[in-house]
Formats: C-alpha cells, structure tokens, sequence
C-alpha cells in the first residue's frame, strides 16, 4: 500500500502540467493571432500570462520528473526566452516575426506536451500493476481469515443460538455450557447469567403493572386534555384566542398546583416551576406551577406544563406573525402606490410644464413684471421637480449590462463625472463574478443615488468612490468633500435615501451616512458575501 500511495503521489501533478503544456501552445498561437490588432498593454498582459505559465510549468516538473524531461522543458523555455520572446515585445515586432519560428515552437511544445504524457502512461501503468500484485496477495490471507472465523466463531456461536432459542419458548432453566477464555465464552457466561435473571425481572414486571396502570390513566386524561387544548387552538382565529381560557380545563388535573399566566415584571415567586413562553416577543408571558408550601412539582406534572406552554407559544407565535404579515402587507402596498405615483407624476409634470409656458406667452407684454417673474419660477420648480423624477425613473429601469459589476460602476462614475463635474477616485478590488445579478444591481442603486445626491445637493469638487472584497466581505463606499449632511438630519429621509437603505437591508446590511471630520459626507455599507439575496431584479 505504501509503495501505491508513492506512486499515487509522483503521478498528482502529470494532468496539471500536461494542462499547462498544452496552455502554453494556445497561448503561443494566441499571440500570433492578436498581435495585428492588440494594443500596447493588453499585449503586455499576455505576454506576462505565458511567463507565468512558463514559470509554473518549470516549478513543477523540476519536482517530480526526470532530468531528461527536466533538460527538454529547459531547452524549450531557453528557445522562448533568448530567441521567440525578445523579437516580439511589441504587437509590431510580433508581426513581423516569420510564422515558420512559431510553427517550431508550437512542435517543441508539441514534443514536450507528449514527453510528459508518456511519463504519465508509464506512472499509470505501473500503479495498475502493483495493484493487481498487491490483490493476488491479499487473497491467500482472506482464506486464512474465513477458516479462523469458522473454527472459532461461527460454531460457538451456532450453541449459543439454541440457548436463546431455547429462552425465548420460555425455558428460563437453558444454560450453554460453554466455558473457555476468549470473547465467545464471555458472551456465553453472559448469557447464562441473564437466564438466571430473567426470572427476578418477570417477578419485578408484574409488581410494576399495578402502578403503570394509574399511571396511564393520568396519562390519557393529559392527552385528552392536551388534543382538546390544540383543537381549541386550531380552530379558534389567532386574534380570538384566550390563553386564561386555555388553561381552566388543566385546573383539575394539576390541583392541588395552581396553573397561572403572569407577565415577566410580575413574577416574583422562586419556588414555582417557571417556564416562558416562546411566543409573542412583545408581550411575553410565563406560565407558573405551584404547589402549596412550595413543594417541587412531580416530574409528569412538569412534562405537561412544557407541553401546554409549547401549545400557547406556537399560538401566541401564530398571533404575532399574523399581526406582522399585515404590516408587510401595508408596507408593500405602499411600495407599490410610491411607483405608481412616479409613473402617473410624470405626465402630470409634463403637462404643467406645458400649461406654465401657454400662461407666459398668453401674458400680454403690459403685463406687470411681477407676474412673469412668478410664472418663471413656477416653470423651474417644475423642471425641477421633473428633473428629479426623471432621475428616480432612470434608477427604476436600470440594468447591469454583461460586462459585471466592475464595468457597471465605471459607467456610472463617468455619467455622474460628467454630469456634475466632479473629480472621482475610484478603487475597485472585486471580481465579475462574485455577486449574484440581485446583488449587483442593489450595489449600483445605492452608488448612483449616493452619487446623485453628491451631484444635486453636496457642492463638493472631488469624490472618493471604493469597493472591495476581503474574505467574502464586500464593502462599499463614497465619500465627498462637500458641505456634509445639513444640521436637521431628518430632512435626509426623502424618496431615495429611503430606498438606499432598503437595499442595504436587502443585502442583509445597515447604510450609514455620516458627516466627514475633514467635511463631506461618507455613505458605506458593509456585508457578508451571500449570492443568495431575495428580492426583484427589475426593482
């Protein structure tokens, strides 16, 4: 087994550097390929990719092949690096390279690719027969093991199976007769021993029958009463439900225990049995058990209180999801008219804005001036308004396009770049493919209504703009040197800061918006990478 798992071990790295052969060629030709038409740094980036490959591939077959493969691959890479590589630095240098060079590295790789595939066979090979030997000698010690089992087991065994037959049809008097020092006589002295106890523990049953009797009739009162305390709950509508009502029927049963519901704060006595139900967490009770004198509580006496407080809290539970459904259910259809209510202002807007540029050219020229000064004001109020609500429709229809999230985030720096004028740092350490769809596009939301904000309300000249990824933990955030937050913070709870922070807690997070010791304003999330998120795409 040792000489197998050696081999195993000397064969782990053939398909990685079979894999990076065979690399190695597509990017030579890929090279050849692109270099008409590739530019200065993306050129630099492939050439730095068959570096790394070379580097890698050389790494590992130095600690695991052969001298010889060891001098091909050398001379291979010496051919890259002292003659293919120096004449193509450049896309232009690579053009001019004759294709008859690269056709022979591409064979050189071809040679080696196949040299450390036949390596790999051979490793192979071997491993199969070490196997199959490694078998055949395992097979003489399997025949050896079952003639032992035989001798030693199987017919010592086959006695004690007739004295236990022999127990069961009743024969308490059965004994084995086996005597010797190994498991097997262990187990037939055991044997005997419990024959001779099974009569003292018939005895023992039926002293035992009288009391477990009693003891079932408690038992089925409990359960009568318990099945009718939950069909009680079942069928009664969770706001109709009464605990107090709940309990009477348990009064009889538990005397002379007094069964009571009291609150946390009213609680006070340490000799009754306690037990809280996990139920409505806003109004929480504790269902108590005390008997007179404050003697402890039976133990079946305990066992049905834990049952009865599990019946109440899973009601008390039902109650209170109840109770916070309808508040969801408000709180959506809120949501709801708050989009319904952007649609139709839209138009609205549109057609006051109309109307207010009708009125100024109905004024006559005699006008006083006055009136054409609050009907210029009444216009930008609207374009104002307008502007804003154009602003809220275009984050409603934004889509992520399929370059990921790092191409999302660049297009809205530039637009709001743009748009306000601003001189945006931006650092990105976060891969395409990290987040899931609904967690980039909450990602670009929060970043263009943070940016609009800075646009519309910060005056600020320079932003900072940051997303990260450390460990699965992604964190984004955008400063400003502007004015900072106005001193009624309350003023910040508009339309879009609100939605902000509801895609904050989509992502399982908290927004903060905080003043800037240095000034500005600082909008950060943090959260726990979960590709996972509930929630509308399209939202």
């Amino acid at each position: 087994m040792l000489a197998s798992g050696w081999l195993a071990d000397t064969a782990r790295l053939d398909a990685r550097v079979i894999n990076q052969a065979g690399s190695l060629r597509m990017q030579t030709w890929r090279l050849a390929a692109q270099a008409p038409t590739a530019d200065a740094e993306r050129w630099q980036g492939l050439l730095k990719g068959v570096d790394d490959t070379w580097q890698r591939l050389a790494t590992a077959v130095a600690l695991e092949y052969e001298p010889d493969v060891v001098a091909q691959l050398a001379d291979v890479r010496l051919e890259w690096r002292e003659a293919l590589r120096p004449d193509m630095r450049t896309p232009a240098q690579a053009v001019s390279v004759e294709p008859r060079r690269i056709v022979d590295h591409v064979r050189a790789l071809d040679n080696l690719t196949e040299a450390l595939q036949t390596l790999a066979e051979a490793r192979i090979s071997r491993l199969r027969t070490l196997q199959v030997v490694l078998l055949l000698l395992t097979l003489p010690l399997i025949a050896w093991g079952a003639y032992q089992l035989h001798c030693h087991v199987r017919r010592p065994l086959g006695r004690l199976l007739n004295v236990i037959e022999a127990l069961r049809a009743g024969e308490l008097k059965a004994r084995s007769g086996y005597w010797r020092n190994d498991e097997i006589g262990l187990l037939a002295a055991t044997i005997d021993d419990m024959a001779g106890q099974l009569d003292a523990f018939c005895q023992h049953l039926n002293d035992q029958v009288e009391e477990r009797g009693h003891r079932l009739e408690q038992s089925h009162l409990a359960l009568t009463l318990l099945y009718d305390n939950a069909r009680y709950l079942a069928t009664t509508p969770p706001e109709a439900i009464d605990p107090e009502q709940a309990l009477r029927p348990f009064g009889t049963l538990m005397a002379p225990a007094e069964l009571r519901l009291v609150s946390p704060g009213d609680h006070s006595d340490d000799n009754a049995y306690c037990i809280l139900l996990k139920g409505d967490a806003q109004t929480p009770l504790i269902l108590t058990a005390r008997l007179p004198g404050g003697a402890p509580l039976p133990v079946w006496k305990c066992r049905l209180c834990e049952t009865l407080a599990d019946q109440l809290g899973a009601a008390l539970a039902l109650r209170a999801q109840g109770r916070q459904k309808r508040r969801l259910a408000l709180m959506d259809e809120r949501a709801v008219i708050a989009r319904e209510l952007h649609d139709s202002l839209a138009q609205s807007l549109s057609y006051l804005n109309i109307q207010a540029l009708r009125l100024a050219r109905a004024l006559p020229e005699t006008t006083d001036r006055e009136a054409f000064t609050v009907v210029g004001e009444l216009r930008d109020g609207i374009n104002h308004a307008y502007r804003q609500l154009r602003e809220l429709l275009v984050t409603f229809r934004l889509r992520l396009t399929e370059d990921g999230i790092n191409a999302a985030v660049q297009a809205t720096v530039a637009e709001f770049a743009e748009r306000g004028g601003l001189d945006i740092d931006m650092r990105l350490s976060l891969a395409d493919d990290v987040l899931s769809p609904d967690q980039e596009l909450h990602l670009v939301q929060i970043l263009r209504e943070a940016l609009a904000n800075v646009v519309q309300h910060a005056r600020a000249e320079r932003v900072a703009v940051t997303l990260t990824d450390q460990a699965g933990s992604i964190e984004l955030i955008v400063e400003d040197d502007g004015v900072g937050l106005p001193d009624q913070v309350e003023r910040l709870h508009h339309y879009g800061t609100i939605i902000m922070e509801e895609r904050a807690r989509s992502l399982g997070t908290v927004l903060t918006l905080v003043r800037r010791q240095a000034g500005g304003t600082r909008v950060a999330l943090n959260f726990i990478n979960d590709p996972h998120i509930p929630g509308d795409i399209t939202a």
